[in-house]
């Protein structure tokens, strides 16, 4: 879907969340937060308010928080992360601290206020996954393009829940959502193999292409999260997928693990791999 393949990822959770069965006029906003922290990483939360698309052109660039309050708990301490300006995420703006750094089996929380408006959500981290190989394979009849797949084991525990994001240095501030980057593993101890494909987020020019283009390189993350933030995410990449206008399949229902607000907020095991594509 062209239009929804250029639309960031916290934009597309403003827009389909805030339009469905209302409209302009009895709206009331709310908050939308698109936020993780990864084990060994640090939080990062893009923070907006809910759009109802209207003739104002501003309405998008009206829509993103700069002045929001974003705390974040462990369990033990609490930190408020810095707002700031950063053009390697559109809009152009994100909330970030190096105070607290995630580490499996605690659970994060974070509250999100503005104008009088609260979201909050909690989330315990897995244990991160580990990454068997990345196979680069040729794509049948296109010599420009490389298919990639991640292979790994499924845990004991199962069910277990993955998302996969990419990265293409050439092109993205950012690791995007891989289209049809979710698996749910029921079996435990199975070996999993998942496609690559290119995010519906990532900056692209002229036809879009799922598979990678050779020479450039890609960085790989497999997440395990929670089954919630499982839910947000396979709902948002069948939505994204919808050939017509993005009202299609009733977007108001796209799952959130935010209470009073919309989106998703993940703490999450991961494992990371860069390749070049040859």
């Amino acid at each position: 879907m062209k239009f929804l393949a250029n639309i960031p990822v916290l934009l597309l959770v403003a827009l389909m969340c805030a339009c469905h069965g209302s409209t302009p006029d009895s709206v009331a906003p709310k908050l939308v937060v698109e936020g993780w922290i990864n084990s060994g990483g640090y939080p990062e939360v893009l923070l907006n308010m809910s759009i109802v698309p209207t003739e104002n052109e501003g309405s998008v660039s009206e829509s993103v928080i700069r002045w929001g309050v974003v705390t974040l708990s462990d369990g033990e301490r609490e930190i408020i992360l810095t707002g700031g300006p950063d053009n390697s995420f559109f809009p152009p703006y994100h909330y970030y601290s190096f105070d607290m750094k995630g580490e499996p089996g605690r659970t994060y929380t974070i509250t999100a206020s503005y104008k009088g408006l609260t979201a909050t959500s909690a989330v315990t981290m897995p244990v991160p996954p580990h990454i068997d190989a990345i196979d680069v394979t040729p794509v049948e009849g296109i010599d420009t393009l490389r298919h990639i797949t991640v292979r790994f084991k499924a845990p004991e525990d199962c069910p277990a829940y993955y998302h996969l994001t990419a990265k293409l240095h050439s092109n993205d501030g950012r690791e995007y959502p891989c289209m049809l980057g979710t698996h749910e593993a029921t079996v435990p101890c199975k070996e999993v193999s998942l496609p690559v494909y290119r995010g519906h987020g990532s900056a692209t020019t002229g036809k879009y292409e799922a598979d990678m283009p050779v020479g450039e390189t890609v960085t790989v993350t497999l997440a395990r999260v929670s089954r919630e933030v499982f839910l947000f995410w396979r709902a948002y990449d069948n939505a994204s997928l919808v050939d017509g206008s993005i009202f299609v399949g009733s977007p108001g229902s796209l799952p959130s693990n935010v209470e009073g607000g919309y989106g998703v907020w993940s703490a999450q095991g991961v494992a990371t791999r860069t390749v070049t594509v040859e």
